[in-house]
């Protein structure tokens, strides 16, 4: 198996959106950029500091490019699967070769100049060979980019929702060196050029700054396992003091093509079970696993928080129907991501979806959107746990590669819900 295949997600969302039927020029604008992450001491001796520049490298590796990463070793600090090892560089080259088969990370600098290189903090005085320099920035809820010289700032230590973001918009922008190689092929460049044209600078943030930073998440089931909820988990698995429980539902085993968007698979995990794999990593957060689609009979004994990746429509109408506490689902289409919170009072999943829309083969994705769709509501959930509560149903609907262009919106109930949930029930009442 090689690469082909296991990029074959993200080939088709090219392929699809720039109408250029040759995958070997895809493959080929995928493997051609050479990205640099910098970091000094200061940076790379944090927590945060150490998940954004790892996570950053992973997603990048996940969507073809090769990866250099300059900063000192320091000891590793925490718990940051799927990589293991006692200090940063052991963890990335635990890795390193295990993400799609042809690239890797490297720690060191390339022998040419880089397409582009992040230096995360700001703060690195040496030298950086790239083509172009952006500095990284985050605080514990927010990450943001900015084109040098002007400096990113960088204020989070231990926690690790802003410096996730980080990572993300990061992959993002290093994603974009295969657009702008494309576009000139693409009968439809005038429709892409903006989305795929360099951010000088751009920020996005999850919560506001002042939510809690809590850790107990409960009782919380998960249902399915694929890329939404993967990047759910690497996010929770990174929260320091995690605590809680639950039960992962999901029938499928990991393929070779979940390999550039399940941030928590790794090559010899191929072939397994997807919730054997949850359960294998979890710590803290102890997942019980449960091979198999979610059924009726499982309503009764549901957590009274869920996070829902599944993509079958049905099945969250389903779930809708229990009318749990606090119920989030994440999505994506194309460069696109989704989340909905719903509560028991107000609109559900049902309402915000209520037409089924049949799968008809593989959806074309890439690993930065699906990332950032869990992140988005992993940082729902904490701030509910937090004390944050807000009981109204909403949708928040972002373009990964334009993170400005962000939606936010009520969910309202509707008369006709599939679920017939509670507040579809008042509201025909009323």
């Amino acid at each position: 198996m090689d690469s082909f295949e296991q990029l074959s997600r993200t080939r088709l969302l090219l392929q699809t959106d720039f109408g250029i039927a040759d995958p070997a020029i895809i493959m080929r604008a995928l493997f051609q950029p050479c990205i640099l992450l910098v970091a000094d001491q200061s940076i790379i001796s944090t927590f945060a500091g150490q998940v954004a520049v790892s996570t950053a490298a992973m997603q990048c590796v996940r969507s073809g490019h090769s990866v250099y990463i300059d900063a000192p070793d320091a000891p590793l600090i925490g718990y940051q699967p799927p990589m293991s090892g006692r200090s940063f560089h052991e963890a990335i080259d635990s890795v390193a070769d295990q993400l799609i088969d042809g690239v890797s990370i490297k720690i060191g600098k390339p022998l040419i100049p880089a397409d582009i290189a992040f230096v995360f903090g700001g703060s690195f005085e040496g030298r950086v060979s790239a083509r172009r320099v952006i500095s990284v920035g985050c605080t514990n809820w927010s990450g943001s980019i900015c084109d040098t010289p002007k400096k990113a700032r960088w204020t989070a230590t231990q926690w690790p929702m802003g410096a996730l973001v980080a990572a993300t918009l990061v992959a993002a922008e290093a994603f974009k060196i295969t657009g702008r190689v494309l576009l000139p092929l693409s009968d439809r460049a005038g429709e892409f050029a903006p989305s795929f044209a360099p951010l000088r600078e751009a920020e996005f943030r999850l919560c506001r700054e002042d939510t809690s930073l809590c850790a107990d998440i409960g009782n919380v089931d998960i249902v399915s396992a694929g890329a939404i909820t993967n990047a759910a988990l690497y996010a929770l698995l990174r929260v320091p003091g995690i605590a809680g429980s639950g039960r992962a539902f999901d029938r499928d085993v990991s393929d070779h093509s979940n390999r550039n968007r399940n941030a928590l698979l790794l090559g010899p995990s191929v072939g397994h079970a997807k919730v054997n794999l949850f359960a294998s990593l979890s710590r803290g957060f102890q997942i019980d696993p449960v091979q198999r689609h979610f059924e009726d009979s499982d309503l009764g004994d549901l957590a009274d928080r869920v996070i829902v990746g599944v993509d079958d429509i049905p099945t969250r109408w389903l779930l809708a129907s229990a009318g749990v506490g606090w119920m989030g689902v994440g999505a994506t289409t194309h460069f696109k991501a989704m989340s909905s919170v719903h509560y028991p009072l107000s609109g559900c999943a049902a309402c915000l979806h209520p037409y089924d829309e049949p799968l008809d083969g593989p959806i074309p994705t890439v690993a930065f959107s699906s990332f950032l769709a869990g992140l988005m509501v992993v940082a729902e959930l904490l701030s509910d746990v937090g004390g944050s509560y807000q009981f109204a149903s909403r949708q928040t609907f972002v373009e990964s590669l334009y993170p400005a262009n962000i939606h936010r919106m009520k969910v309202p109930a509707i008369f006709d819900c599939p679920a017939q949930c509670a507040a579809s029930q008042i509201k025909m009442a009323g």
